[in-house]
């Protein structure tokens, strides 16, 4: 073992981590096989020497915490007693607890939702209940819907090697999808127990319901894999489809059980009702055996701390901003690198295809920097959806085998194939959510192996509160998944497929929101004339056309827009709603898909099917449009006190206008080119909201504590007026920052308005926070419901910001998408506000300070308007 304490002393040279000294060489010895390491449980580097092995020339205290997770024995339930006898006496191994919990629940006619950890098992639940169900009934199937086509095929051969292999029954399995072959489709529908698909396919098969008679008739089972993924405007399509399917079944005489497989949510059960309109037994108690833990938090150091050339490139290509923090893109696989040379086999999760590939490079150079003195360079390679299947199943085989050191990619190996003997993890940034979080990191350590596990942070809103709040991915619970079936253009959509599926009667009521929103949907598609009849008898679809092809599980409502390649060349690109297309899709804009960076060049509306045609680019920057905001026409549906304020849910009307847009270089941030106008027109939309009104009597403190505070840019503003709608401005971006921290939410589908004059209030000021789609998308309501844990960790991201900057940073207040260009932006007054809302400052002392310092009253009494998106 390695007895030197001193730092300094762990190494010969300036190379730590070049050389393995022979007591270390002791501890980690790795028998050969292919490169793999055969020891089960040895970890060739743990958290405390990445600090002591890492380069002196290149350590400036990064790690910034470190923690350990214990270890964790499995549990198991004897196969016979979970398990008919046929099927125990296959098994070479005993099911785990959750695995027998669930199997139970099964049996005694409960669906189930299974959040355990990545590689529990979970697919072993659904497989072992089929092949029961076989066993009973050879004519059972089995209908299983995976997010993905190359997860679809992942789980097609495991489930043909569990079902023929392991378990010894003649289960046949077959994907249906737009990939297969037409010859084969019939067979599938017609021969297959077991039929794999996605919702994409889902949603257009349920039109030809007769071809697939024989398998509604005898459909025993529904699989949700991945069921988390499914959330916001996705998940309300979602769980359309699936009371549309369960409806086709229920006529051919199926009477199906669901199971939903989940990363680990706030709502499990909450969420399987929402999808799938029945509820389930939640199984949480994970029964798998897991190594030790150890988790780094990587703080990159700031600017002027590392030399030019640092990156091991000669600094043109790092896009390290030499005012601010070291990026996560260079540091990140820097990190990687040390951990595959020193024997950590290892997966770097990046954002984007194209930063797989950087991160390979930067990792090479990184190793070869001759002022580092590392001897050799590990096998390391890229992997995303970009490659062709032949070339990633080579990558996949080989890290399997232990014949790489280390793969960079996207978040296509956060769920699916087993990567077999991965001991590390790198996370290039904070992922969206505590959820894929933890199943990123979990990709490594499979059975009882150690694993060590690092977090570089980038410099942003999200990534720094995790850096500082560690406890939020240690501790608390996971982001609740949010699915509204309220949103009445995603509804008018399926209630036209259903009709034109089979005849909308009051048989349907239940299952399609009620009697009187029914009743209401069908009396408005019958003014459009799109529907005909009546529930008594039976409403139909009145037109020729499919109406399953104006479903798009990314658009709210008509008028989504193809999205195009520009040529010949076919583009796998889901139709995207106008909000959408105007934000991120307006001509000049840079678009990433699936880690390929594209331009948009055509945006056309004036046709029957409006498009938008991109075109492959390779470009040093990306885009960000600027929206414009007014909400009018407010209806409040409820209300709340929160400490002194009001808080407010409803609908409202919110016009955008995207009129320009900026671009900003890849890596650091910076703006290279600001103005650039869109071309498109302002969109209006009536959608869902929340709305906080500030009490006047600490509005008036708030402003006359911060009247002193000037923006020199605000001309259009009243100076006195900077500080207190700095403040109001500050609070609106910040609460936006972190919904993502309580919800399953993307903040972009999420927009805010800071104003001193509320549409239904003239005379009092707030805040807006809305959704981003027509018609809503459920996460103001859940804002509104959790709006004192959203608002107080807004509330610690500003205080515990290090920028200490007045204005803020991009790590607290800054929005990129701000359409006032963040102007202005008070954070003292944003503070004081969320602190009365919580009820952290005393009221009366703020109003007695207003007394005594006030200054401009007259500019709040006369309110001169005044809002900032």
């Amino acid at each position: 073992m390695n007895t030197k304490t001193d730092r300094e002393a762990a190494i010969d040279t300036e190379a730590r981590g070049a050389e393995i000294t022979p007591e270390t060489e002791a501890q980690t010895t790795l028998a050969t096989d292919g490169g793999k390491d055969l020891k089960e449980s040895s970890l060739a580097l743990t958290a405390e020497e990445l600090e002591t092995t890492y380069p002196t020339s290149r350590y400036y205290e990064q790690v910034h915490e470190q923690f350990t997770i214990p270890a964790r024995d499995q549990q198991c339930v004897p196969a016979t007693e979970a398990l008919p006898s046929k099927l125990a006496s296959a098994l070479d191994f005993d099911p785990w607890i959750h695995q027998a919990a669930a199997l139970d629940a099964l049996s005694n006619g409960d669906n189930v939702s299974v959040t355990t950890s990545t590689s529990s098992g979970k697919t072993y639940v659904y497989a072992l209940h089929i092949a029961r169900q076989y066993l009973e009934d050879p004519e059972t199937r089995a209908l299983i819907i995976y997010p993905t086509k190359a997860l679809s095929r992942d789980q097609e051969r495991e489930l043909n090697e569990l079902f023929r292999g392991t378990f010894g029954v003649d289960i046949t399995v077959g994907v249906y999808d737009g990939d297969t072959k037409s010859k084969a489709k019939a067979r599938i529908r017609e021969n297959a127990n077991v039929v794999i698909t996605n919702f994409v396919g889902l949603n257009q098969y349920l039109e030809g319901h007769h071809l697939w008679s024989t398998f509604h008739a005898n459909c025993s089972l529904v699989v949700i894999d991945e069921a988390h993924m499914w959330t916001g405007l996705s998940g309300m399509h979602v769980a359309w489809i699936l009371r549309r399917a369960q409806r086709i079944i229920e006529w051919y005489g199926g009477d199906p059980q669901y199971v939903l497989t989940s990363a680990t949510i706030g709502n499990p059960a909450d969420h399987a009702l929402a999808l799938t309109g029945h509820s389930a037994t939640v199984i949480d108690n994970d029964g798998s055996p897991s190594g030790l833990r150890h988790l780094v938090f990587w703080d990159p150091p700031m600017s002027g701390e590392v030399a030019d050339g640092a990156d091991g490139s000669d600094g043109s290509d790092s896009g390290w901003d030499s005012r601010s923090q070291r990026p996560a893109t260079v540091e990140a696989p820097e990190v990687w690198a040390h951990l595959c040379y020193n024997d950590v086999p290892s997966l770097l999760f990046c954002g984007t295809r194209k930063l797989t590939e950087l991160a390979v490079n930067r990792a090479t150079a990184f190793v070869q920097s001759s002022d580092l003195f590392y001897r050799g360079i590990p096998n390391v390679e890229a992997y995303n959806a970009g490659y062709g299947k032949r070339s990633r199943r080579a990558t996949e085989n080989q890290l399997k085998e232990g014949l790489l050191d280390g793969v960079a990619t996207t978040s296509a190996l956060e769920v699916g194939i087993n990567v077999g003997g991965v001991d590390g993890t790198v996370l290039m940034g904070y992922p969206g959510s505590r959820q894929s979080f933890w199943q990123q990191l979990g990709r490594s350590g499979r059975g009882t192996r150690d694993t060590l596990s690092v977090f570089v942070p980038r410099y942003s809103t999200l990534d720094r509160y995790i850096l500082h709040h560690p406890e939020y991915v240690l501790e608390e619970d996971p982001e609740s998944a949010v699915v509204d079936l309220t949103n009445n253009p995603v509804y008018l959509q399926h209630i036209n497929c259903a009709a034109q599926e089979l005849p909308l009667t009051y048989a349907d009521t239940e299952r399609f929101g009620g009697t009187e929103r029914l009743e209401q949907a069908v009396e408005y598609g019958c003014q459009m004339g799109n529907l005909e009849g009546s529930l008594d008898g039976g409403v139909t679809y009145t037109h020729h056309d499919r109406p399953q092809n104006a479903v798009s599980l990314y658009a709210s409502g008509g008028n989504a827009f193809d999205v195009r390649l520009a040529g010949d060349a076919s583009f796998d690109h889901q139709p995207i709603g106008r909000d959408r297309a105007y934000r991120d899709y307006h001509e000049g804009a840079t678009v990433l898909y699936q880690g390929e960076q594209y331009q948009v060049r055509t945006l056309r509306e004036d046709r029957p099917q409006p498009y938008v045609e991109l075109e492959r680019v390779t470009v040093d920057y990306f885009t960000q449009s600027q929206g414009q905001v007014q909400i009018c026409d407010t209806e409040i549906h409820e209300t709340r006190d929160v400490g002194p304020f009001r808080l407010n849910w409803g609908y409202g009307t919110v016009s955008i206008h995207y009129g320009t847009y900026l671009k900003r270089e890849i890596g650091s941030g910076d703006i290279r080119e600001t103005g650039l106008t869109t071309g498109v027109p302002p969109l209006e939309m009536q959608t869902q909201l929340c709305w906080t009104e500030v009490p006047s009597e600490l509005e008036r403190a708030i402003h006359n504590k911060h009247s002193g505070y000037h923006n020199d840019a605000c001309i259009d503003l009243p100076p006195g007026l900077h500080g207190y709608l700095g403040g109001i401005h500050a609070v609106e971006h910040a609460m936006i920052a972190v919904s993502p921290l309580e919800l399953k939410v993307d903040a972009s589908d999420i927009g805010g308005l800071a104003t001193n004059q509320l549409p239904n209030d003239p005379e009092t000021s707030g805040w807006f926070i809305y959704d981003g789609i027509k018609g809503g998308l459920g996460f103001s309501r859940s804002i509104y419901d959790e709006y004192e844990a959203i608002a107080q960790r807004a509330h610690d991201l500003i205080a515990d910001c290090s920028c200490g900057r007045d204005e803020g940073c991009p790590a607290c207040t800054m929005d990129d998408r701000c359409g006032n260009d963040n102007k202005p932006l008070y954070s003292p007054a944003a503070t004081d506000l969320l602190a009365a809302l919580l009820g952290n400052i005393d009221q009366d002392e703020l109003v007695e300070h207003s007394c005594e310092t006030e200054t401009d009253a007259d500019l709040i009494d006369g309110r001169p308007a005044a809002s900032i998106s």
